[in-house]
């Protein structure tokens, strides 16, 4: 697992693991069998070899940070993940979530396949990883960008464009590269002074944005945009390496879906 550039051992991310489970050294050091020095040596080099610090230090102890606490959940995860062995794991987010659960509601009766919500940066990277099958993508670009890899249209989005002027909200999701190389293209400025995930501060910012039309559709949001959502309109494109009948199953579902 790479963290801050640099790869991190099995036993380094264990320790890790293991002392934000436990709660402290001294727990976790007994839980893997080795002393309480060993555990705070390995959390220091750690530190040293990432350039980060993953451990706060207060009168009670010492315990992970913000930062270490996140890596080990990361490592959680991704354990879980390698436990699935022959289900299909399919990447989604919030744009896509619902279409997905209407098709794999439909295709999955034998539980063969897993459904992962985040976003494209971190969909993609387990699917180039090798821990995801599937990725129905909300920017179409990156499947032009991801070499020796296969993709299908599986749906057709529009973008809708809020103009409060040049100071702009990104949204996490959405294919929010197209929108922006749009007021590019037509000579807009434009200068971006935050990024969210949450739909309410994006729409309470008082700043320009663009967001999905079927998300506000489904979010009830009466949105007027400022540029003509056909000229904002891309195709969802579900992105793969492997053409399994699995996965041939999922489009052919998607599709019959369609947003």
């Amino acid at each position: 697992m790479r963290v801050n550039g640099v790869n991190l051992t099995p036993h380094q991310l264990e320790v890790l693991l293991e002392v934000y489970r436990q709660g402290s050294q001294r727990k976790a050091a007994e839980r893997l069998g080795l002393s309480t020095p060993v555990i705070h040596r390995t959390l220091s080099q750690i530190e040293s070899k990432a350039k980060m610090r993953f451990l706060d230090t207060s009168p009670s102890g010492t315990s992970l940070n913000e930062e270490g606490v996140k890596i080990a959940r990361e490592y959680s995860a991704l354990l879980e993940r390698m436990k699935i062995g022959e289900a299909v794991v399919v990447g989604g987010t919030i744009l896509t979530e619902d279409l997905l659960l209407a098709s794999l509601s439909n295709l999955d009766q034998e539980a063969r396949y897993d459904l992962v919500i985040s976003d494209d940066e971190r969909n993609l990277r387990e699917l180039k990883a090798g821990m995801m099958d599937v990725v129905i993508l909300d920017d179409p670009l990156y499947a032009y960008e991801t070499e020796g890899a296969q993709f299908e249209e599986v749906g057709e989005d529009r973008l809708i464009y809020v103009d409060k002027g040049e100071p702009h909200m990104r949204f996490r999701y959405g294919a929010q590269r197209i929108g922006f190389r749009h007021l590019e293209a037509i000579g807009k400025d434009y200068v971006i002074e935050g990024k969210t995930r949450a739909v309410p501060q994006l729409i309470r910012s008082n700043r320009s944005f663009f967001i999905n039309e079927s998300l506000a559709l489904r979010k009830g949001l009466k949105l007027i945009s400022a540029i003509d959502p056909q000229l904002l309109s891309h195709k969802i494109l579900a992105l793969f390496y492997e053409e399994r009948p699995e996965v041939s199953w999922l489009l052919r579902e998607l599709k019959k879906g369609r947003l």
